[in-house]
């Protein structure tokens, strides 16, 4: 009987690791040629997002997220969903002095699955293309049914918090006016 177990108890463990082997990615990279329409396709959402933005227009820019995105902005909670985004982006672009943004999306890594990681920086423009802010930005993007989105993004500023003086051993003006 203690037999009878053992081998139980080995089929069954064999199993589960079978069972999650074939769930795990098989840690291959895409070919070159997917991941250049990939880069393609995820600067053309890029584009998108700028352009949805600097027209402060909030279902257009919801519309670059997936439906189970979050944005993670600074000093505030998180924002769940692309219907959330859209409703923060209209009491956003309502009460702010911010006539447009500039991207800088300096590393797209393509993974395979359909998942990409972008980094960059950003830069907020207001009246007569003064810069308000600037920071950096990282993002999750997946590949849907409807393209690439934006499934996570997460962005802070370069530039001290309001009374606030820049850390100690920083420049004194933003370090984003190399980006």
């Amino acid at each position: 009987m203690n037999v009878i177990r053992r081998i139980s108890l080995l089929f069954f463990v064999s199993a589960a690791f079978l069972m999650l082997g074939g769930c795990a990615s098989d840690g291959t990279m895409p070919d070159a040629r997917t991941t250049a329409n990939a880069q393609e396709d995820i600067g053309q959402l890029h584009a998108a997002f700028m352009k949805a933005f600097n027209a402060k227009d909030p279902s257009a820019l919801a519309a670059t997220y997936t439906d189970d995105a979050i944005l993670m902005p600074p000093n505030e909670t998180e924002i769940k969903t692309s219907l959330g985004i859209e409703t923060y982006a209209r009491q956003a672009f309502s009460n702010s002095p911010v006539t447009g943004i500039l991207l800088n999306v300096n590393d797209t890594s393509v993974q395979a699955g359909g998942w990409a990681f972008c980094s960059g920086f950003y830069t907020l423009l207001g009246p007569n293309g003064s810069t308000l802010d600037r920071g950096k930005f990282l993002e999750v993007v997946k590949q849907t049914d409807k393209g690439w989105k934006i499934h996570r993004d997460i962005y802070n500023s370069d530039m001290p918090a309001p009374g606030m003086a820049p850390a100690a051993g920083t420049a004194a003006t933003p370090a984003a006016a190399t980006h």
